[in-house]
């Protein structure tokens, strides 16, 4: 046989909830999702053929501007310069051997030096991007050459010995130190966000909160996989806080609008009547109905304009609640399947297993 228990009326006691009247800031905020991106990434690659001859870098490495990653036999590149400076040597010997010729043989000596120079300019060029270095201080995030490797003018391998033409990063360097997010709003909250606007950012599993600005609002939009129209906005994080990864997940609050010294209740506090909104005010142990007036509504927090004072305490809700200890509560013994008095379970229904809780033993 199973026991219910229903609450003794005469033995109810009432319980108020009541919230203080406060001044304080008033926020609001869009909200929005985005990943965390390093405010700077360089995806290198060798824009000159050849084989690999060192890599100098592994994924986490921190390098400085400048500092080398990688480089390639510059063999057949020193002997293009070598080659080329031969020829502007031949091209200046021209000239002067045109000294004094046909202005038409002057222009035409001319004209093979200032080829010439251009060649050797150009060789002088491979032969500096045979060594591949960072323009930025950072980390390195991603390697994906390896010596012996051979690269083309478009693409590296990634450790196969083979050339590529896929244009993918060989190296890829990014600063650890400064960050933006990459987020996207809603049609309906575009109107509202602006660059500029202070963000607080949350990454997901840590309640550190960082802080930003908007860098910029898109105004193309694109459809996410719910089919709705979302609209790209870029967040800079101020400072250079500790503790966040590329790829991240954040959540960001957008503060659209924010109101100093606002006098705010809850709003479940507010009744009205006709015209008329109303508080229920506690002092001393006397609960008196106050005429206000309400003024912007906060989420779950409603201004007040006039009719209280700050540290008011307002009367939120009353519940009934049963009163402990013994004859607080009447028991009675039911059937099977059935409530005290007689009443059954929805539809006839029976306990779980046909029988109820305790019964057979």
């Amino acid at each position: 046989m199973w026991t219910l228990v229903r609450p003794d009326a005469s033995a109810a006691t009432t319980t108020t909830v009541t919230a203080t009247a406060t001044v304080g800031t008033i926020r609001q905020s869009v909200s929005a999702t985005g990943t965390l991106a390093p405010a700077q990434r360089s995806d290198l690659s060798f824009q000159v053929s050849g084989t690999v001859t060192t890599v100098s870098v592994s994924v986490g490495d921190k390098v400085a501007k400048g500092a080398t990653l990688a480089t390639v036999d510059d063999t057949e590149l020193q002997a293009a310069v070598d080659s080329a400076q031969a020829g502007v040597d031949a091209a200046e010997d021209q000239v002067d051997s045109a000294s004094g010729s046909s202005s038409a043989q002057v222009a035409s000596a001319d004209a093979q030096l200032a080829a010439a120079k251009s060649t050797l300019s150009r060789a002088k060029e491979s032969l500096a991007e045979a060594t591949l270095t960072s323009p930025i201080a950072g980390t390195v995030a991603a390697v994906d050459i390896a010596a012996g490797d051979t690269v083309g003018s478009t693409g590296g391998t990634g450790g196969t010995g083979t050339s590529t033409g896929t244009p993918t990063a060989q190296v890829v360097v990014i600063s650890t130190n400064a960050w933006v997010v990459d987020a996207s709003v809603g049609a309906s909250d575009l109107a509202s966000v602006k660059k500029g606007l202070q963000v607080e950012i949350t990454p997901d599993g840590s309640n550190q909160k960082v802080f930003g600005t908007v860098r910029s609002v898109g105004v193309m939009a694109s459809t996410g996989s719910s089919g709705s129209a979302t609209f790209p906005v870029t967040i800079a994080v101020t400072g250079t806080p500790t503790g966040l990864y590329a790829g991240g997940t954040v959540t960001a609050a957008i503060v659209v609008k924010q109101v100093d010294d606002v006098l705010t209740v809850p709003s479940a506090a507010i009744s009205s009547e006709g015209d008329a909104t109303y508080v229920t005010v506690t002092k001393d142990g006397q609960q008196t109905r106050t005429k206000v007036v309400v003024g912007a509504v906060y989420g779950a927090r409603t201004e007040i304009t006039s009719g209280l004072t700050e540290g008011a305490q307002v009367v939120v809700r009353q519940l009934q609640l049963p009163q402990g200890g013994a004859g607080a509560t009447e028991r009675q013994r039911g059937t099977q399947g059935e409530f005290p008095g007689g009443g059954q379970f929805p539809g006839g229904g029976q306990a779980p297993g046909g029988q109820a809780p305790g019964a057979g033993q």
